[in-house]
């Protein structure tokens, strides 16, 4: 399918991809170009988990008065050195709007100042921070999904090999939105949409020098989980765009997914670029994926 109207509208809106400034001037752009409006909920919180080293932030979105509300945990996006849970402040709070799912958005350090795997530890202990103090925020813990997109696509995965090889049980679901499950892919579409479609190659391995320090952590599973062994797993929820060059390796997942015995259903958006989440408001399939991922968690939840 040829690329989508309005996805052509915002990539001819969008300003050139610069890097050579200071990673925190970047930043400060980036957060700028995704933030979006917060929905009207019943109750917005901002919190400080305590990990292993340090305190982290994050931001619970309560949508109703029902108590006892099943809970999304969700890793935002931004290659591991870019986004923040304000950044994501519009996506999240639609999410909870939309399932009527309580939310706890988790804002983990960034590279370069933080390599891995110091984003996977601060994922970890505040997912199980989440699990063992939701009840005290009048969450059902017992009801528990991991979601994320892009970069954050990879933490929620690797969060349900951590519940799995850890045997804690915590998750039910995941929901993986154009996920970077594979730090050393060159399948088809990365060759293919690497340049011109918002999501470049050489962004993709400028965010893989800020994350690791060395190249042979990009091979560990809980840097790459198509690399791990995926038997008794999550059910999950895959979603891809087809001019991303991480399409492949999202797909290839979650056919990996089935293969070892798990249910992973996939869903690509034709003509859609890499983040188009983010660009809701701009980019209508966007919204649709939204409502999407929120009626699917009300399902399974």
């Amino acid at each position: 399918m040829p690329l989508h109207p309005e996805v052509k509208k915002l990539l001819s809106q969008l300003p050139p991809q610069d890097f050579s400034s200071n990673v925190q001037d970047i930043r400060k752009a980036w957060d700028l170009a995704f933030s979006g409006r917060r929905e009207s909920l019943e109750r917005v919180e901002d919190l400080e988990i305590p990990i292993r080293d340090a305190r982290i932030r994050a931001r619970v979105y309560i949508p109703s008065t029902k108590e006892n509300l099943p809970v999304l945990v969700y890793y935002h996006g931004g290659g591991f050195v870019f986004g923040s849970i304000d950044s994501y402040d519009g996506l999240t709070s639609l999410i909870a709007k939309e399932s009527g799912i309580a939310v706890v958005s988790v804002d983990y350090r960034l590279a370069p100042e933080h390599k891995f795997p110091t984003a996977v530890n601060d994922s970890w202990d505040a997912l199980l921070w989440i699990a063992e103090n939701g009840g005290k925020l009048g969450l059902d813990t017992s009801r528990l999904a991991v979601a994320g997109d892009s970069a954050g696509g990879n933490l929620a995965a690797v969060m349900s090999l951590l519940d799995r090889d850890q045997g804690k049980g915590l998750v039910s679901y995941q929901a993986l939105i154009y996920p970077a499950v594979n730090m050393v892919d060159n399948s088809p579409s990365v060759r293919e949409y690497g340049e011109g479609y918002f999501l470049t190659r050489s962004m993709m391995n400028w965010f893989g020098t800020m994350y690791f320090s060395s190249g042979r952590e990009a091979v560990s599973p809980y840097a790459s989980p198509a690399l791990a062994d995926l038997h008794n797993l999550p059910s999950s929820l895959v979603i891809t765009a087809e001019y991303d060059p991480l399409r492949d390796q999202g797909e290839t997942y979650s056919h990996s997914l089935n293969e070892a015995g798990n249910v992973s259903t996939l869903v690509r958006y034709q003509g859609m670029i890499h983040g188009f989440l983010s660009f809701y408001e701009w980019i209508t399939a966007g919204k649709l994926a939204i409502h999407h991922i929120a009626g699917v968690l009300r399902s399974v939840l």
